[in-house]
């Protein structure tokens, strides 16, 4: 299994930095590394670039409808980009009941009335990305006391902390690190990366992003079927 270093050599070798069996100096070896996390950083703004969801659970407090999201924070998960799905779990029930949550958009969270509104049981949700904690908006406001919160969050592939470090990730990434790495290296080095290099970049992202696309329940807005009198029939319809 490859370490950080490997990965920056093999880097460095693409743009013919390294020969074969040369190693980089440690100079080269921790601007690679900055340069490797700052690449890792914008992935992370992808969504098909990350591979897994994690399931985070909070304590809901009564009558307290805004939570502070990030490492450390009362959702303690990193800061998520993008979240997935906002449940609630009623521990009252045996077993504990989890139950979905609808998401509200930026227009749809402004329009309502009443944000103090409450309610035992809270039905939507609104998040706002704010840096560098997000804020996590649960409408009503709940006042149960046997709720606690669910969060799903697409986890980034973090920042590796030294060139020592394992690369420990899925089927697909080391290369695409590799590939992409080399691009991002080559004009502090004066290298042009040349067409077939450029290309691998490009293929090794799309086998990722391609591996990282998830079945979604498709839905349709009641509106839509007919005003919400019933589902069309294209034998009977217009």
């Amino acid at each position: 299994m490859a370490v950080v270093l490997d990965v920056v050599n093999a880097a460095l070798k693409e743009i013919g930095v390294l020969a074969i069996g040369e190693t980089a100096t440690a100079d080269d070896s921790i601007d690679a590394l900055a340069t490797l996390n700052r690449l890792l950083d914008q992935w992370a703004a992808e969504r098909l670039q990350i591979h897994t969801v994690t399931r985070t659970l909070w304590t809901i407090t009564t009558g307290v409808g805004t939570y502070a999201v990030a490492s450390g924070s009362v959702v303690n998960v990193a800061r998520p980009v993008y979240i997935d799905h906002v449940n609630f779990v009623d521990t009252s029930a045996t077993p504990d009941l989890e139950q979905a949550l609808n998401p509200l958009t930026e227009d749809a969270y402004s329009r309502i009335a009443q944000k103090a509104l409450t309610s035992p049981f809270p039905t939507c949700w609104y998040y706002n990305p704010t840096y560098p904690t997000g804020t996590l908006e649960l409408w009503p406001v709940p006042t149960s006391t046997t709720i606690q919160g669910v969060l799903y969050a697409p986890a980034a592939v973090v920042a590796f902390a030294a060139l020592t470090t394992t690369v420990a990730l899925p089927p697909g990434y080391e290369r695409m690190i590799i590939k992409n790495l080399a691009m991002e290296l080559s004009p502090s080095y004066g290298r042009a990366a040349d067409q077939v290099l450029m290309q691998q970049a490009v293929e090794s992202k799309e086998v990722v992003k391609r591996s990282n696309r998830r079945l979604m329940d498709l839905s349709v807005d009641a509106g839509a079927l007919l005003q919400g009198r019933g589902t069309y029939d294209i034998n009977s319809g217009p």
